[in-house]
């Protein structure tokens, strides 16, 4: 969707707001590595995630940038428009969904080796590509990427399902199984709204947020 607009020789609006979703993108990154980090020593950074403003700020600049090229424009770069207040929606929730990490790593257990803590850890580890690769997706028009992503998220759906299985077949109710129960859903929405983002690459708008298109 968005190939003609980036290799056009015109610069608009609408260029500086795919410019601040990439940045945001970015943000929203390194705001994962920090909760996942937390997840994994219990214990949340000090003076939590202060980046998660800085998203809202940005989505605020984009919607602005957004509406203003529209106003001026109102017929030019119009389903691209569209699909990037959706685009930059999914990125700023990733930013919620890492506060939400390093909410629940108070009660972690620092390196726990338990088998819901490891099947975390794997999550977390198929999670953490998509960032690289929604960013290649989106800045490059990456069709290929974009699969990727979008066929990572679905592996990642499956593992959550397992997680979430075997959280509800511990006899006690451990602590333990509800912090990384809910972990996993987290994580998995995190991958969730890369996949959707990837997905604006390959899809109609009327289809953003969808399964691939079928060509």
């Amino acid at each position: 969707m968005f190939r003609t607009l980036l290799q056009g020789a015109k610069h608009t609006l609408v260029h500086d707001a795919v410019d601040e979703i990439l940045r945001m993108l970015e943000q929203g990154h390194n705001m994962f590595l920090a909760s996942c980090s937390a997840l994994r020593e219990g214990c949340p950074p000090e003076g939590g995630l202060p980046q998660d403003e800085d998203l809202n700020v940005g989505e605020r600049v984009v919607r602005r940038m957004v509406f203003q090229h529209l106003v001026v424009n109102p017929q030019h770069d119009l389903s691209t428009s569209v699909a990037l207040l959706s685009v930059v929606h999914d990125v700023e929730r990733i930013g919620d969904y890492a506060k939400s990490l390093v909410e629940i790593s108070r009660w972690a257990k620092k390196g726990s080796t338990s088998p819901l803590a490891l099947q975390c850890q794997k999550l977390h580890e198929m999670v953490e590509p998509e960032f690289d690769a929604t960013l290649k997706a989106l800045r490059d028009s990456d069709e290929e990427a974009a699969h990727q992503v979008m066929r990572d998220h679905a592996q990642v759906k499956a593992l959550t399902d397992n997680i979430l299985e075997e959280a509800m077949e511990v006899d006690d109710g451990t602590r333990e199984a509800v912090v990384y129960a809910v972990a996993s859903r987290y994580l998995r929405r995190v991958s969730g709204h890369l996949s959707n983002v990837a997905s604006t690459v390959i899809n109609p708008v009327d289809q953003v947020s969808g399964k691939a298109a079928q060509s």
